[in-house]
């Protein structure tokens, strides 16, 4: 996805750490990561983590949505 002349694309990688137990929809930029939509399974919530600053609000509107849907529902224990 190119915003403002800024090539970024995406990654699903699972994680299954303690209190980090889940999916996520990493956003890179080159080889470092802009941030990550996390579905925690322990606490049942979508996360967002920022790794860089100054991250364009047109990215995480067009990508939250998109996140939100490929990383899927909670599955019940």
């Amino acid at each position: 996805m190119l915003i403002d002349g800024v090539e970024y694309r995406f990654e699903i990688a699972s994680s299954v750490t303690p209190g980090h137990d889940g999916l996520g929809f990493e956003c890179w930029r080159g080889g470092d990561m802009v941030f990550e939509v996390f579905r925690n399974d322990q606490t049942l919530k979508f996360e967002v983590t920022l790794f860089m600053q100054d991250v364009p609000l047109e990215l995480l509107e067009e990508i939250i949505p998109t996140a939100r849907a490929r990383l899927g529902a909670f599955v019940p224990d």
